[in-house]
């Protein structure tokens, strides 16, 4: 399966041929007319573009994704596009909006009781809440995760 190829490809410090692999996923996917897996496959390649810094294409994924998710009922990888585009627009300039969708996907991702992301999403929202000059509110809400995960750990 090229998405988990994909993953494997990226934690072995292969961003190229990574993205390749997803590109490949978004093609099948759509070749079989599958939507969940076009859902999936579109949001793993957001993700991919967001390590990558590539705002304007993590943008175009996560809002294919975001669309396809909504029309299909998918409120997992509903939520997961709203970050991930949250986080492109931050990084293209639009701070406050994408503060705001980041937001509003976390919200929205804790509804689902996932697990799975939870924490690199998080993640997103305290970065740009510490490039739009909130490093306060971001810091204060790290130490209040890292006190619930460390109370869970032990």
């Amino acid at each position: 399966m090229p998405l988990r190829a994909t993953t494997v490809l990226w934690m072995l410090g292969y961003p190229d041929q990574a993205l390749k692999k997803s590109q490949e996923a978004i093609a099948r996917a759509q070749e079989v007319s599958h939507p969940f897996s076009s859902a999936y496959a579109l949001s793993f390649a957001a993700e991919c573009h967001r390590l990558r810094w590539e705002g304007q294409a993590a943008q175009e994924r996560a809002e294919a994704a975001l669309a396809v998710s909504i029309d299909q009922g998918f409120a997992i990888w509903a939520a997961g596009a709203t970050i991930l585009r949250g986080w492109a627009l931050a990084e293209q300039g639009q701070g406050e909006e994408g503060i705001a969708q980041i937001r509003q996907g976390l919200a929205a991702w804790q509804t689902t009781r996932a697990e799975r992301d939870g924490p690199s999403f998080l993640a997103c929202w305290l970065r740009r809440m510490g490039k739009e000059g909130r490093r306060g509110r971001g810091y204060r809400a790290a130490e209040a995760l890292t006190k619930v995960l460390l109370e869970e750990m032990l």
